[in-house]
């Protein structure tokens, strides 16, 4: 017996976790930027979320893609049941993918700062050429004062974004053509589509991964993708820009123990959204 494909039940499911996403964005409360004591606040719980969906979402879709095979790889699956069963899998991953990707999407949308920190400045070349060089040791680079993200990882968001639009975009036609009856010339553009930005993202996924967790250097980074926070000494030493701009607007909350000091009296805040600082 031929096992249901998910794609052709509940095709309304993959509209509908983009709107979830929308809808969860708009009501999840975020939280600035903020120095506590020893500690920087650099990765709030909503930021947290929108990552760990997408990244895991686009992880087990690249891995099922994969498997069943593209325009330009062999499929490792054989008969018609084991290829039902991988698209199954690449439907539930497709609905983490969306939410994710969306859930990010209604919170850029919400504060559009959070998009202008991801893109890269005049100084992109610069200071990736001097960031890198005086890791390696060259004596004429200087590293560079870093924002919250590095120019390198700034100029990369780029390709994210290219790959992510493209591959969304094939996807839910792709997905659309279960429902209606699409021209064969245009859906075999789509899918060449979609197989030639999955490859692009995992190019761009394999890269991120060794740079934001094989790479010794980047796991302090990473412990705030779990615990949301960084050393203080760390952050001062790879972002000093982001740091300094945080200490400009008074984005320094007093610890308990310091409260404790100056009688329960804390560091006020920078006002946040009506003072500007850029958001995770």
């Amino acid at each position: 017996m031929q096992e249901t494909l998910l794609f052709d039940q509940f095709t309304w499911l993959v509209f509908a976790a983009p709107f979830l996403g929308l809808l969860v964005a708009g009501s999840s409360k975020r939280q600035d930027p903020v120095i506590r004591g020893k500690r920087v606040l650099r990765h709030d719980a909503p930021a947290r979320v929108s990552h760990w969906t997408h990244a895991v979402g686009t992880a087990l879709l690249l891995v099922s893609g994969i498997i069943l095979g593209t325009r330009f790889s062999p499929s490792f699956v054989t008969g018609d049941d084991a290829a039902a069963t991988w698209f199954n899998v690449h439907f539930v991953f497709a609905l983490l993918f969306l939410f994710g990707t969306f859930y990010w999407l209604g919170n850029t949308i919400i504060s559009r700062w959070r998009f202008r920190e991801h893109m890269p400045t005049k100084n992109a070349i610069a200071y990736t050429l001097n960031h890198y060089g005086s890791l390696l040791g060259v004596k004429k680079c200087t590293y560079p004062k870093e924002a919250k993200y590095f120019e390198s990882e700034r100029m990369a968001f780029i390709l994210a974004i290219i790959a992510t639009v493209a591959v969304l975009a094939s996807g839910l036609l792709k997905v659309l053509a279960h429902a209606l009856l699409l021209p064969e010339g245009f859906m075999n553009a789509v899918t060449w589509t979609h197989d030639i930005s999955a490859a692009l993202m995992l190019l761009f996924f394999l890269a991120h991964v060794f740079f934001g967790a094989v790479l010794p250097v980047s796991w302090k980074t990473l412990k705030s993708m779990f615990t949301g926070y960084v050393p203080l000494e760390h952050a001062r030493h790879e972002h000093s820009a982001w740091i300094e701009e945080l200490e400009g607007k008074g984005a320094v909350e007093a610890t308990a123990a310091e409260k404790d000091e100056t009688g329960g009296q804390s560091v006020p805040l920078a006002a946040g959204r009506k003072e500007g600082i850029e958001h995770v």
